[in-house]
C-alpha cells in the first residue's frame, strides 16, 4: 500500500503553499513547528512511554516537547513492558502526578502507537460528535427525487474522477466536450456538500472545528463523518450525485472565454487512479483498452485542454517548484517497506490544473459580485527577502531587467525557467521557497503571487477543506440558491484564521509522521553504505539523499573534518583557507550510523576514499536541534496549490 496523503498537487499536496523557513535553516527547508497543536485540545489522557524502576515506571513524553514524568505504581501498568508507547490516565496532579496505565500501544514504530502518538501531541479530534453521527446517519445516500429534476442534469455526460489508488473520498470529477475548432468546453463538477451541511448544524460545528482532513500514510482522519465523505457525497462511478459545477470555454491559447457556475446532477463514468490514467494518456494500448473508449477519448480530451491551460498560466507568470517529495510504500501490516520518489504524471498534471482554473475562476466571479468569500492569498517575499533573492538570481545570470526593479511572479517565472537542467536548479528553487511567505485564508483578496492570479479562492475539495465548503455556500448565495451566504461560528475573519491554523497543524502532523515512517524504514540498515547526494546544507552540516532509498540524513559538520564556514547565500561549508567545500548536489559515500525513531533522527557518517585520513571523530553530545535530521517536511511547488 503506498502514501494516500494527499496525493494532488495544488488539491491535496499543496501547490499554492510556498512558505518561508525560518533563519538560519540554510538548505531551504521550512521550519518544523513542533510546539503547533489545535489549543482547545483536552488532554484527559497521556501518551508516552513508560520506563520500569524495579517494581514502580514512570512514563514521560514520546512525540512530544513537554517536560513531565507521571509515577505509575505496580498495580497499575497493565502489563506494559519497559519501552512500550502507553496511553496513561493521571490519577493525581501536582508535583508528583501518579497515574494509570488505560491502554499498551506498542514500541515506537508500530503504527498505532505513532499514530495515537502524534493524534495526541498535535490536539487532533478522531471522534466525531454523537449529534454529527446522527445527523450523518440520517441523510439518504441516494439525492431526493425532487432536488435531482430542480438541477441541471449532466448524467449523460463522461465526467470520470481520478485519485490516488488509496482513496475512500472523491469529491472532484471532470468532462471536456469538443466544441468550436481549437476550443473545448470543460466542466468540473465538485461534490455539493453544503447541500447535506447546513449552516449551524452539528456537522457544520464539527468540520469547522477540525478545518481539513489529515492524511497520514496508513490512515486519514476525515473532516466529515466516513458516511458523508466516502459514500453520499462522493462522486462514486454509477451513481447519482449532487455537485457544483464550473464551466469553462477554453480556447486553444488557454483563455477562458465563456463561464457559467451551477448546481446539477452527475453520474460518473469511471474512478479512475493516477497510474492507470497517465499510461492511456500517454497512449499506452492496454490501459487504453481496459478504460475503454469513451474514458479514453475523455483523457485525451481533458489532456489538450489542461495543457493548453497550463502554458498559458506560465506565460503568465505561474511559479512551478517541481521539487520531489517522498511517498512511503506500506506492507499490509501497516509497516513501512520502501520509501520512494511520489510521481508526477500527466494525470497528476492534468486534475491538478483543471483544479486550478476552476479555483480561480470562482474566485473572479465572487470578486466581481463583491461578494464575501474566503480567499486564499499568498502575499510576496517580504523586502529583504526580494531583494536577497534578486542578488543570487542576477549573480547566476538568471535576472532580466535591474536587480533594483520589483520582483514580480513573471520575472521570477523566467528565472526559474532559465535555471532548468543546470546544476543549481534545486539550489535556486529552495532558496526561492525558503523566501515565500506562507499562504493564508483571509476575507479580503491580496491575490496569489505564486500562481499569478489576482484573486483566488479553494473550491474544489468541499469533503476535505471547510474553506471550499464556505466558498460554496457563497458561491450558491452568487447564484440566488436558497443556501444563502450564512456563515455559521463567526464571521469570515475568525473561519479564515481558523482553517489557516488547523492546516498548519495537519501539515505539521503529517510531515512528523512520515519522518516516523521514514526513521522505522531505515532502523534496519544500520550500518550500510550509500551513496547520496547533497540535497540540503545548513550550518551545523550536510543533509544527503541517499540513493536507493527516497530518505535524507544527517552528516554532522563535525564528522567532515576542518573548520568550515556556512555560505548562506551559495549553501555551501567552505573549508577556511582552502575555499574547498561541500555544495548542493556533490556526491558523497556515507554510513548509515544511527536511526533514532524517537527524535525521528538519522544520522550519517563520511565513508572516506581509499587511502584518505577518515574525518575527525564526531563530537560527542550536540542539542537536538543540531541532530534532528531527515525527511523534515519541504514545501512542495503545492502543498502546491
Amino acid at each position: 500500500m503506498r502514501d494516500r496523503r494527499r496525493g494532488r498537487r495544488g488539491e491535496r499536496g499543496g501547490e499554492d503553499r510556498p512558505r518561508r523557513s525560518g533563519r538560519g535553516s540554510g538548505e531551504g527547508r521550512p521550519p518544523v513547528a513542533r510546539a503547533l497543536r489545535l489549543p482547545e485540545a483536552e488532554r484527559e489522557h497521556w501518551v508516552g512511554i513508560l520506563s520500569r524502576h524495579g517494581a514502580a515506571a514512570s512514563v514521560t513524553p514520546y512525540r512530544d516537547d513537554g517536560i513531565w514524568r507521571i509515577a505509575i505504581g505496580p498495580r497499575d501498568q497493565a502489563g506494559a513492558d519497559d519501552g512500550d508507547v502507553v496511553v496513561v490516565e493521571p490519577l493525581r496532579a501536582g508535583r508528583s502526578p501518579r497515574g494509570r496505565v488505560l491502554e499498551v500501544l506498542g514500541r515506537p514504530g508500530a503504527p498505532e502507537a505513532d499514530f495515537r502518538a502524534v493524534v495526541w501531541r498535535r490536539g487532533l479530534r478522531t471522534r466525531f460528535p454523537a449529534e454529527a453521527e446522527a445527523e450523518s446517519a440520517a441523510l439518504a445516500e441516494a439525492p431526493d427525487g425532487a432536488e435531482v429534476r430542480r438541477r441541471v442534469d449532466l448524467r449523460d455526460l463522461p465526467f470520470v474522477t481520478i485519485d490516488p489508488a488509496a482513496a475512500r473520498d472523491h469529491d472532484d470529477a471532470v468532462c471536456v466536450e469538443r466544441r468550436a475548432e481549437g476550443e473545448a468546453r470543460l466542466r468540473v463538477a465538485i461534490a455539493d456538500v453544503s447541500h447535506y451541511v447546513p449552516p449551524g448544524s452539528s456537522l457544520d460545528r464539527e468540520a469547522l472545528r477540525r478545518g481539513n482532513s489529515v492524511y497520514f500514510p496508513d490512515r486519514a482522519i476525515p473532516m466529515l463523518p466516513a458516511r458523508l465523505s466516502s459514500l453520499v457525497c462522493s462522486l462514486l462511478p454509477g451513481a447519482d450525485r449532487l455537485a457544483m459545477v464550473a464551466e469553462l470555454d477554453v480556447d486553444a491559447g488557454g483563455r477562458v472565454g465563456h463561464r457559467a457556475f451551477y448546481p446539477a446532477v452527475i453520474r460518473s463514468r469511471a474512478r479512475l487512479v493516477y497510474d492507470e490514467a497517465a499510461l492511456a494518456m500517454q497512449g499506452d494500448a492496454g490501459a487504453r483498452a481496459a478504460l475503454g473508449s469513451e474514458v479514453a477519448q475523455q483523457l485525451d480530451a481533458v489532456g489538450v485542454v489542461t495543457a493548453a491551460l497550463s502554458r498559458r498560466r506560465f506565460t503568465n507568470g505561474s511559479l512551478d517548484f517541481d521539487l520531489p517529495t517522498a511517498e512511503i510504500v506500506l506492507s499490509p501490516e501497516g509497516m513501512p517497506i520502501d520509501v520512494v520518489m511520489a510521481p508526477r504524471t500527466p494525470s497528476h498534471r492534468a486534475i491538478e490544473e483543471a483544479m486550478l482554473a476552476a479555483n480561480r475562476e470562482v474566485a473572479e466571479l465572487l470578486f466581481a459580485a463583491g461578494a464575501p468569500a474566503l480567499y486564499r492569498n499568498h502575499e510576496p517575499p517580504a523586502r529583504e527577502d526580494a531583494e536577497a533573492l534578486a542578488h543570487l538570481l542576477a549573480r547566476l545570470g538568471l535576472l532580466d531587467g535591474s536587480v533594483e526593479a520589483e520582483l514580480t511572479p513573471r520575472r521570477l517565472a523566467r528565472a526559474l525557467a532559465r535555471i532548468e537542467g543546470r546544476p543549481e536548479e534545486k539550489l535556486v528553487h529552495r532558496t526561492v521557497l525558503r523566501r515565500m511567505r506562507q499562504a493564508r485564508y483571509a476575507a479580503h483578496s491580496r491575490g496569489h503571487f505564486a500562481l499569478g492570479f489576482r484573486h483566488y479562492v479553494h473550491f474544489t475539495s468541499p469533503i476535505r477543506r471547510y474553506s471550499d465548503l464556505v466558498t460554496h455556500r457563497m458561491l450558491k448565495a452568487v447564484l440566488g440558491e436558497a443556501a444563502g451566504g450564512r456563515v455559521a461560528s463567526g464571521g469570515l475573519d475568525a473561519i479564515a484564521g481558523r482553517v489557516s491554523l488547523t492546516e498548519r497543524v495537519a501539515e505539521a502532523a503529517e510531515r512528523e509522521m512520515i519522518d516516523i515512517k521514514k526513521c522505522v524504514f531505515m532502523a534496519g540498515r544500520v550500518g550500510e553504505v550509500f551513496e547520496g547526494s547533497v540535497s540540503g546544507v545548513a550550518r551545523h552540516g550536510l543533509y544527503v539523499t541517499l540513493d536507493g532509498a527516497f530518505v535524507e540524513g544527517l552528516l554532522h559538520v563535525s564528522a567532515l573534518g576542518g573548520r568550515l564556514d556556512f555560505d548562506e547565500e551559495a549553501m555551501a561549508l567552505v573549508a577556511r583557507g582552502s575555499g574547498r567545500g561541500h555544495r548542493m548536489g556533490d556526491r558523497l559515500r556515507v554510513r548509515l550510523v544511527g536511526v533514532d525513531p524517537v527524535r525521528t533522527r538519522i544520522d550519517l557518517a563520511l565513508v572516506p576514499e581509499d587511502g584518505a585520513r577518515p574525518p575527525g571523530k564526531r563530537r560527542a553530545q550536540r542539542g537536538e536541534a543540531e541532530r534532528s535530521s531527515s525527511g523534515r517536511g519541504r514545501a512542495a511547488s503545492r502543498r502546491r496549490a
